[in-house]
């Protein structure tokens, strides 16, 4: 057999390149990079000259990967971030890697992959770095460095003097020596100050979402409540709730099929995992219908 293993980089995880995994805030997070693709490149301290966010082009990799950013410079290459906030962090080395892969293969262009981790629960033992693969004789076919974002460590100052695309992430960061009622008043003077309208209804929906990652309906309400109280009935406020809400009651039921399909059918393997989380409500619903009826998730799959 293959054996499987990970490790530090010998000078220890500073070595590490720093700063879809589809999660009920996916709308939010894709909302955000598109705003700003170059906001991201400067939180995850890559160079670049211009940048884009690869979407029609190349739709069969969006649909794999949470956000691809192409990037221009002295050596072009493309940026591939992943958003995580379940509680699946042990398989996010191998879905990296696999999307980093369609990623090379459908844009022939070295591919940097980041996983950013949207609160604690999201993060695993697994998440150091570097995936290595071995041959049955111990060498490595294998060597596969990744970045890993852990947002809770990140300054709140750091995210509230970043760039605007990224600004919704401060309630998410470290907040010692501050209070979140003095971020959203940060927060607040520089969305008045840098944005249009428009951009505004999305940075405080984006906000909004995802605050609930730390704070429940009440507290969110109260930290954010007067801000966006007055965004309520506007189209573009509403859209981005309603497509964080859609992929929340996606995500729910593909966390439940997950579940309760592992306990009958054991555990599934990436490919599994990786048609479930693509799959419509609709097909969610058909699957779950026949978990009774079924011995393997092959055969689940299998219509």
């Amino acid at each position: 057999m293959l054996k499987l293993r990970e490790k530090i980089p010998p000078n220890g995880a500073s070595d590490i390149l720093k700063v879809s995994m589809a999660t009920p805030f996916d709308a939010t997070t894709k909302t955000l990079v598109d705003s700003g693709p170059e906001d991201w490149l400067r939180f995850l301290d890559l160079p670049f000259t211009s940048c884009q966010v690869i979407d029609s082009d190349l739709a069969t990799v969006s649909t794999e990967a949470d956000r691809l950013i192409e990037v221009q410079g002295a050596t072009p290459y493309v940026a591939h971030i992943e958003f995580q906030s379940g509680h699946d962090g042990a398989t996010v080395p191998e879905r990296l890697l696999r999307y980093n892969g369609i990623a090379v293969l459908k844009t022939g262009k070295p591919t940097l992959s980041f996983a950013i981790l949207l609160k604690p629960e999201a993060d695993s033992p697994r998440l150091v770095g570097v995936l290595e693969l071995f041959h049955p004789d111990g060498s490595v076919y294998l060597y596969f460095k990744y970045g890993v974002v852990r947002l809770w460590d990140i300054p709140a100052e750091s995210v509230l003097s970043g760039g605007l695309a990224t600004l919704p992430l401060a309630l998410l960061s470290n907040l010692s020596g501050t209070t979140p009622e003095t971020v959203v008043e940060r927060m607040d003077r520089r969305v008045r100050a840098e944005t249009s309208e428009n951009q505004r209804e999305e940075l405080w929906a984006s906000a909004y979402l995802l605050s609930g990652l730390r704070f429940n309906a009440t507290e969110s309400e109260l930290l954010l409540g007067k801000v966006v109280a007055q965004m309520r009935e506007s189209s573009t406020y509403q859209k981005i709730l309603q497509d964080g809400r859609v992929e929340g009651v996606l995500q729910g039921e593909r966390d439940a099929l997950l579940r309760i399909g592992s306990r009958r059918l054991g555990t599934p393997n990436l490919s599994t995992r990786g048609i479930i989380e693509r799959a419509s409500l609709s097909r969610l619903h058909a699957w779950m219908d026949r978990l009774t009826e079924v011995e393997s998730w092959q055969e689940l799959l299998a219509e």
